[in-house]
């Protein structure tokens, strides 16, 4: 039987257990600490804008998305949003270090303040939305906050099976007690490849170009999920400029054939 997660009636989960930030600080901070997913998104947004612009990052834990991209590529501001209030706190207390003049809030992006819908060239969810509970409200909530001619950058688990957002079912420790019992779980969200896709091209405004790229994979050792292989995946979702009327959305996807296929 799974461990109870907090604040999972229809709500996110604040993933309070102590140590989390100890956990991300100097950890997802340098290039090379991110997936090869993610890195291949960041050279390829850099390849058609040379500059990020201004980034919002939800789940943004310690801000190391600002220290590696930044590294690399110019980005004009930076502000990150993380439900976990621990975590902000540390960022907060390495803020003087960020390159980008940024911004650190903690809050549910669901019921974030502030930050202005439709003024971000680039938003990132990058193990976040499929981490949690409202996976669909919050892709939603990033694309209403990408501005036109922007960028939605999110990872995500794909299947051509059927797909799953059922935390007792799917399911993956992160916090455990003295004896090694799980203290606090997050969900581990699968999308079903076809069913993730015909969301995003309902997308309001719709999208003009979408880039992605994955690998099969099997699920970490400590996933407690039905899924014996996924594909690990980064999406790039581009949204349209107003004076770009075409209909159709142009679909350039570097994924293994056995998953778009099936």
């Amino acid at each position: 039987m799974a461990p109870k997660a907090r604040n999972t009636n229809k709500m996110n989960i604040s993933y309070s257990s102590n140590g989390i930030a100890q956990w991300l600080d100097g950890y997802r901070d340098k290039w090379d600490d991110f997936y090869l997913s993610e890195r291949w998104a960041f050279d390829k947004i850099a390849s058609i804008k040379k500059t990020f612009g201004r980034v919002l990052d939800v789940g943004c834990g310690m801000g190391g998305l600002e220290h590696a991209i930044s590294s690399h590529y110019p980005i004009k501001e930076y502000h990150g949003v993380d439900i976990n209030a621990q975590v902000i706190d540390y960022a907060k207390d390495k803020q003087s270090l960020f390159k980008a003049p940024s911004i650190l809030q903690c809050a549910d992006i669901l019921k974030v303040r502030g930050f202005e819908k439709g003024s971000y060239d680039t938003v990132f969810s990058l193990s976040c939305a499929d981490w949690n509970i409202e996976t669909k409200a919050i892709i939603d909530r990033c694309w209403q906050f990408v501005k036109p001619g922007g960028f939605f950058v999110i990872s995500l688990r794909l299947s051509p099976g059927t797909g799953i957002n059922n935390i007792k079912k799917s399911y993956q420790p992160i916090a455990w007690d003295n004896k090694g019992k799980p203290t606090e779980i997050a969900n581990y969200v699968v999308f079903n490849t076809r069913e993730f896709f015909q969301k995003v091209e309902r997308f309001n405004p719709q999208p003009s170009n979408v880039y992605g790229y994955g690998y099969w994979g099997p699920p970490s050792k400590t996933a407690k999920t039905p899924y014996k292989k996924l594909v690990f995946g980064v999406v790039i979702v581009q949204k349209k400029n107003a004076q770009d009327k075409k209909r159709i959305i142009a679909a350039h996807l570097n994924l293994p054939l056995d998953l778009i296929n099936q």
